[in-house]
């Protein structure tokens, strides 16, 4: 049969329930702003920030992406805020992610200046006073100037971008470098899709509810020569969060923010309709999504329906990984090292004595990438490089691999070390672990990839050792002082869970 050719004719109908107003409009100045000349001796002050995040077809493409709007006005109160002035943003490239047509961003800005008569005088910014940077994975930076900038201009802008980012949208941040005086976020969320919002070093918000919205889209595409029309209902739950009068952020730990992450979509069989709009962000929820480049990403298939995807619980994460092709207990297989053992456990009688001889002998023999990382990964070409021959049977979870070569990631090194243990009879278990100078990891939020990488848990008696082969910094009796003891999280069948617990 032909393959048929696909062409999609996008008419928008959005029925919209009765809901909150903006908190702002567009090139509508208040009394308040415009007469406001100095906030608690700050240089400039943020009047509104309000984020919205929500699904839609791009205006010019044919494919749904989650959307990320964020409406803003700063004052400038003397000239040391004028540094102000100038905006940074990122987006997806969609050309580079091949959804070629697709718009990648779309911007408003203005200056707005008060002159002597007391009239408003905007300049606008214009699309080619956006400078762009180089991508790297198809992620762009771009910025721009406020035009006419100067001490009591009010900057004004909208920044509507189409992302990809289905499982871990960016976070909403309530403060920034100098004041806040308002901050909302807005989140539309269709029946099929379901997300965690974590609110995190806030006691109470002064706003935070929910409530039901309805929007369908109505669509036509053709296969051949033949024209179908269908709905897609987006209709949902709105979340709606609000922050007021913000000091200046100090310390990136205890930043007032909400973290989001993707909970569970569902999606139903044999909706060609669905499948056809929604593929894009489906097939990010592909495990190996990030590894593909963008031509081998279109061609993955639409995941299997009914679930197409969930977030673990703390419970059901630790099981995935006790079983998981690359990591932990998995990868404690198929490497004869008896010989190795014996040699370098000669003649030490305790285990504090074996154990220290199998870590020290760890050290020696392998050295740390620099890369912290929580899987071990053998790809095709290093196993080329390390056996060469055709036909030569290899375990792709072997981490003797990794020992042969003499070199590896935090978490192969640690597999490493962690194998040679428990084959010489220790208990040792894997750990997730964080450093300071990462993210604070989100405790409501059970995704791995929170966590930066992977050492050991070793147990002698009532003694216990916190074990890190790769850090250079790291001894057997003192793990590295990077690593956070309230961030690490113990895998193992009983009694897994937080260390500081």
């Amino acid at each position: 049969m032909k393959k048929a050719q696909i062409y999609i004719l996008l008419i928008f109908l959005s029925l919209t329930a009765i809901a909150q107003k903006d908190p702002i409009k567009w090139k509508k100045l208040t009394k308040e702003e415009i007469e406001l000349k100095e906030y608690k001796g700050a240089s400039a002050v943020v009047l509104y920030d309000y984020g919205q995040m929500y699904f839609d077809i791009n205006p010019n493409g044919e494919n749904l992406f989650l959307f990320r709007k964020r409406h803003v006005r700063i004052k400038i109160l003397n000239e040391a805020g004028l540094k102000y002035a100038k905006i940074k943003f990122s987006y997806n490239d969609m050309s580079c992610e091949q959804y070629f047509g697709e718009q990648s961003y779309y911007v408003k800005a203005v200056t707005h200046n008060i002159d002597e008569t007391g009239q408003i005088i905007v300049s606008k910014v214009k699309n080619r006073d956006i400078k762009i940077t180089d991508s790297v994975r198809c992620i762009k930076n771009a910025e721009f100037e406020f035009p006419n900038a100067k001490i009591g201009s009010i900057l004004e802008y909208i920044i509507t971008i189409p992302t990809l980012k289905l499982i871990k949208p960016d976070s909403w941040h309530f403060q920034s470098k100098i004041p806040v005086i308002y901050s909302e976020f807005r989140a539309k969320i269709p029946q099929k899709f379901k997300y965690v919002f974590s609110v995190k070093n806030i006691e109470e918000l002064p706003v935070k509810d929910s409530s039901f919205y309805d929007k369908l889209i109505s669509y036509k595409y053709k296969i051949n020569r033949n024209t179908y029309s269908a709905f897609m209902d987006l209709s949902g739950k709105e979340y709606r969060f609000v922050n007021k009068y913000m000091p200046v952020l100090q310390n990136k730990k205890d930043e007032e923010k909400i973290n989001i992450h993707l909970k569970r979509i569902t999606a139903e069989p044999s909706d060609y309709s669905w499948e056809k709009l929604t593929k894009a962000l489906m097939i990010t929820t592909w495990s190996d999504y990030d590894r593909r480049t963008p031509v081998q990403r279109k061609n993955l298939s639409y995941p299997a329906p009914y679930v197409i995807y969930y977030l673990p619980s703390w419970s059901e994460l630790n099981e995935n990984l006790l079983y998981g092709k690359n990591f932990g207990l998995a990868l404690i297989k198929y490497w004869n090292c008896k010989s190795i053992i014996d040699s370098v456990i000669e003649n030490k009688q305790t285990e504090r004595e074996k154990a220290e001889a199998i870590y020290n002998f760890v050290r020696k023999k392998m050295k740390w990438n620099n890369k912290y990382s929580i899987y071990a990964d053998v790809s095709d070409s290093f196993i080329k490089k390390m056996y060469g021959k055709i036909g030569a049977s290899v375990k792709l979870n072997n981490v003797g691999l990794y020992f042969d070569e003499g070199t590896g990631t935090s978490a192969e090194i640690n597999f490493v070390l962690m194998h040679l243990l428990k084959k010489a009879g220790l208990k040792v278990y894997p750990v997730l672990a964080n450093t300071f100078d990462n993210e604070i990891l989100d405790k409501n939020i059970s995704q791995i990839n929170q966590f930066k990488s992977v050492i050991a848990l070793l147990e002698i008696g009532n003694n216990k050792y916190l074990l890190d082969a790769a850090e250079k910094d790291s001894k057997f009796s003192e793990i590295s002082k990077k690593y956070d003891p309230e961030q690490m999280f113990i895998i193992r069948r009983t009694n897994f869970g937080w260390l500081s617990e």
